[in-house]
């Protein structure tokens, strides 16, 4: 329980530090090795940008505000009618939030997208309201999900 407090109140540091976009190095430094020294793993903090890794050599990324590069990223195309808000990215996952993305923009995005993932397509469109998703042959996911001029996209990897 002890530990899982200290996870807590390390995260929310972090979250204020960046919040507030403190950017010196005495400040990332410090959260690094508080983190570090909770048992949390190796943090990185670089602007924006978190990275926690793990004993195990798991790693995740969030908070960077560019489109991921990943091998598991270049399985779908940079959507480049909107602003990376957020991003978070693990070895099989990643999450990426864009903003100001008009919705007529989303679905020729999803359409090319399909050739691509056509196993279990699932399309939910409505006014101001898009949720869209499917497959490839080596079961990774896409779905988009749009609402209100935000575009999140997922991207997972077969466990």
């Amino acid at each position: 329980m002890k530990k899982i407090l200290i996870y807590l109140l390390t995260f929310m540091l972090l979250i204020s530090f960046t919040g507030c976009g403190a950017k010196e190095k005495l400040e990332e430094k410090v959260a690094e090795k508080v983190f570090e020294e909770a048992g949390g793993g190796d943090l990185d903090i670089d602007g924006d940008k978190i990275t926690i890794k793990g004993d195990n050599g798991d790693k995740v990324t969030f908070g960077d505000s560019k489109w991921p590069t990943s091998e598991l990223a270049k399985n779908i195309p940079e959507f480049k009618d909107g602003t990376v808000s957020g991003m978070m990215e693990t070895t099989d996952s990643i999450v990426i939030t864009l903003e100001s993305v008009q919705e007529e923009d989303v679905l020729p995005y999803w359409e090319t997208i399909k050739k691509d993932f056509p196993k279990d397509v699932y399309e939910m469109i409505a006014t101001d309201f898009i949720t869209v998703s499917g497959y490839d042959d080596e079961g990774i996911n896409v779905s988009l999900v749009y609402m209100s001029e935000v575009l999140t996209i997922t991207v997972t990897a077969p466990q």
